[in-house]
């Protein structure tokens, strides 16, 4: 089943939990409703990334500024499914952006959800599509979630911990460094 969102007046990407402990969350709403969907950080570090590249095609950059309240997750945080396959382009006639978002399946659930004589699994799929002020603020916030994390090593990159960290580029000869 797809879900078409042709003018959502909202849009966001979120997060619930405390750093090093996340879950990540996108959400549209449009006026029948809202859609939230579960996802890992990484994708959406990809949204950010990939909605700036498609920005930058047509000559435009994410938001600078805008209003944080309003990006906020809205209650109630109930995910329809978990993301797997994250697709994104532009319709320069339209000047609207689209985000393709579809179900992970897990293996073995594919022969489950397959039709009678073979025919391929059904994958639910939410299509957003996103006016050129909403893609600036969501490739922008998106990328501000993600870096609300646990900071990062200066030396190998993974995440610190507040009581310290060990890190592998010391070559077991450093010690814990907050």
């Amino acid at each position: 089943m797809t879900r078409e969102l042709s003018d959502p007046h909202h849009a966001t990407a979120g997060w619930v939990g405390v750093p090093g402990d996340r879950t990540f969350y996108l959400q549209f709403e449009d006026a029948s409703g809202a859609v939230t969907l579960l996802c890992e950080k990484g994708q959406v570090a990809g949204i950010a990334v990939l909605l700036a590249e498609l920005l930058a095609r047509v000559q435009d950059e994410p938001a600078t500024d805008w209003d944080r309240t309003a990006m906020e997750l809205r209650d109630p945080i109930e995910p329809l499914w978990r993301v797997g396959g994250i697709a994104v382009g532009v319709d320069p006639d339209r000047d609207r952006f689209l985000m393709e978002l579809s179900e992970l399946v897990p293996e073995g659930d594919e022969a489950d959800r397959a039709g009678e004589g073979g025919e391929s699994a059904v994958v639910d799929e939410v299509h957003a599509w996103l006016n050129r002020d909403q893609t600036r603020r969501l490739a922008a916030h998106a990328a501000e979630v993600v870096g609300q994390g646990r900071p990062t090593c200066h030396l190998c990159a993974r995440p610190r911990e507040p009581e310290g960290h060990v890190c592998p580029a010391t070559n077991g000869h450093g010690r814990l460094s907050r």
